[in-house]
């Protein structure tokens, strides 16, 4: 039965979670000890409002912006810094961005971080070898949503980004609210309409975008980024990839990996 419930309990779907979750700590380490870092630099008076930068090592270099999931209410930048590898090699720096998390903010001040991060990279670029103008942004789950919201909510934004690079996003946020997520993230009707992606006027998105889903994930994900496409590819340059044989914890393995059509997507337009 496909219920809100069940479709977003990923854990209850995938009892060896565990594994993949391990996976991100260790290889986020190995990536941290093997390649030059600047941990927590800080956009913002909270813990939480910080970045870690993996500087390229050539002089205005394009910047690759990452966002963490989580369901907007948990999980770290931390447990991600092994998708700053294959960029690295390829002289793009790269910004892994934590923000605080509901119910410690609201979606509204949440999104004002993403907004606020993004904005303190582009102020601060060229102390890490970066160019403020030449941006990717990418996110995974929650942080596909907020990835594409940074782009739509920011007029100014978006003539400096790139490519947008969204692996598993939640893009109509009706289905969360009628969820047991619901009961921390306290979506009401007005917060379901102001910050779904899917009712969202996709004609002003003018960088190519990758909406990307693992096979192996649960109808409801499949379905955000399916449809967000069928919806709006004839008004806006989407591409749709369906990354056969992954689940919903598998597909972010591949954005570390430098021969995945995700990785490439991303380098084709910092180039």
């Amino acid at each position: 039965m496909r219920t809100p419930n069940n479709q977003l309990n990923l854990r209850a779907q995938h009892p060896d979670f565990q594994t993949f979750l391990d996976f991100n700590e260790r290889e986020s380490e190995r990536v941290r000890n093997e390649y030059y870092c600047h941990l927590d630099q800080k956009f913002g008076a909270s813990k939480l409002q910080a970045i870690d930068v993996f500087p390229s090592h050539v002089s205005e270099s394009p910047i690759f912006v990452f966002i963490h999931g989580g369901y907007w209410r948990a999980l770290d930048k931390r447990s991600y810094s092994f998708v700053a590898e294959p960029f690295v090699k390829n002289n793009v720096t790269v910004c892994v961005v934590n923000y605080r998390l509901i119910p410690e903010v609201n979606m509204a001040t949440l999104l004002d971080d993403i907004y606020d991060g993004i904005h303190w990279i582009q102020r601060q670029a060229s102390c890490f070898n970066g160019d403020p103008n030449k941006m990717v942004l990418s996110g995974h789950s929650a942080g596909g949503h907020l990835a594409l919201m940074a782009y739509l909510m920011n007029e100014k934004l978006r003539p400096s980004i790139r490519a947008v690079c969204s692996l598993s996003g939640i893009f109509d946020l009706s289905f969360i609210k009628n969820s047991y997520l619901n009961d921390v993230l306290g979506l009401n009707e007005k917060d379901v309409f102001d910050f779904s992606v899917s009712n969202k006027d996709l004609s002003v998105l003018e960088c190519p975008t990758l909406l990307s889903v693992g096979s192996r994930e649960t109808d409801f994900f499949i379905t955000e980024s399916k449809n967000l496409y069928l919806n709006n590819k004839s008004k806006a340059p989407l591409e749709y990839l369906e990354y056969e044989g992954l689940n919903h914890y598998q597909i972010i393995h591949k954005l570390g990996q430098m021969d995945s059509p995700l990785v490439q997507f991303i380098l084709k337009y910092v180039r």
